[in-house]
């Protein structure tokens, strides 16, 4: 399944970005984060912004070495051929540079498009995902599938061709039986959506070599950045961010704070002013502790000392996605 594992270096560090950044953007911050040594550009995809497919063209045409991946397409508003195909396009495009990133999909928007997030004991995300994998993994070998799905049934589905290139597969999961599942579906795992402490990190960094076994596995993780030399700004910074205080309102449990000595007293303000959507009130409210738990935050000496925690927790290639000061994350980050 695309490039081997052995060819990569120990120090690997990759870019992403949310989609709504222009194609413009993307050509622009994928040419330099090759200059800057990184070794890979992400995009989201959000199907109320912009598609992932459409960005990498434009980051794949402004490159000529660094690989380019979706983090993630969702497997519930794309079929499987479909996103085979686009993806085996884009890897001829790139000369092999694709890496096709798949998950479920974004718990706020799916059920706006009448898709059901829970109770998974009867939305079944983990056989949607595997059924999906299943198909496209086929189709990649060059295989005849059928498959009697719950999610997706196929008949003798066949490309014309068998890809000559075929692109690396990354599943996003982070619950553990997807995490044990994914080694045996993909060549790399997404373990977090981009907040995560170095201490949730480990186990599930952990669950997914122990399930590789002795299969060659890429553990990638997004991780929220902001550098400055202002901290204190920063921080500000990353605390107005919408991702941030919907996981830390709605998502994550308290206990994940614990080791930075908060206690579910110290969010509750933070979730009060949430459900009034008083988000300003939010982000007034948060600590700078949970900032330090959840991104990397700060000057670029603790930011680079903060990413060395992650690498320790088991994480094999860093996505570090930029809010604010795109430029100076890529210095700091970069190796050239």
């Amino acid at each position: 399944m695309g490039k081997r594992l052995s060819e990569f270096t120990l120090e690997r560090i990759a870019i992403g970005f949310n989609p709504t950044i222009s194609a413009g953007e993307a050509a622009e911050y994928a040419r330099l984060a090759e200059q800057k040594g990184f070794e890979s550009f992400w995009v989201h995809e959000n199907p109320f912004i912009k598609d992932a497919v459409s960005l990498l063209s434009s980051a794949i045409f402004a490159t000529s070495k660094i690989r380019v991946g979706s983090g993630c397409v969702s497997v519930v508003t794309r079929h499987p051929l479909l996103t085979t195909t686009s993806f085996v396009a884009l890897n001829e495009m790139s000369g092999g540079r694709v890496v096709m990133g798949v998950g479920l999909g974004g718990f706020p928007w799916l059920p706006k498009i009448g898709v059901k997030v829970f109770p998974v004991q009867e939305t079944k995300p983990l056989r949607r995902i595997k059924e999906f994998l299943t198909i496209t993994n086929g189709l990649l070998d060059g295989e005849a599938v059928t498959l009697d799905g719950e999610f997706f049934k196929v008949s003798d589905l066949k490309l014309d061709s068998k890809p000559s290139r075929k692109p690396s597969i990354y599943l996003a999961a982070f619950g553990p039986r997807l995490l044990s599942m994914a080694p045996g579906l993909a060549d790399g795992v997404i373990i977090s959506p981009a907040v995560m402490t170095p201490e949730i990190t480990a186990p599930k960094a952990k669950l997914v070599k122990e399930a590789a076994k002795n299969k060659k596995v890429d553990i990638a993780s997004y991780i929220l950045t902001t550098v400055s030399k202002d901290e204190a700004e920063a921080r500000k910074l990353m605390k107005s961010y919408y991702f941030v205080l919907y996981q830390v309102s709605e998502v994550l449990r308290p206990e994940v704070f614990e080791p930075y000595g908060l206690k579910e007293k110290d969010l509750e303000p933070i979730k009060e002013a949430w459900k009034r959507k008083d988000f300003a009130a939010a982000a007034k409210a948060m600590p700078d502790a949970v900032i330090e738990a959840l991104t990397i935050t700060g000057n670029p000496d603790h930011c680079l000392e903060r990413l060395n925690d992650y690498r320790k927790a088991g994480v094999e290639l860093p996505i570090l996605m930029p809010i604010g000061d795109v430029k100076a994350a890529m210095e700091t980050f970069g190796s050239n």
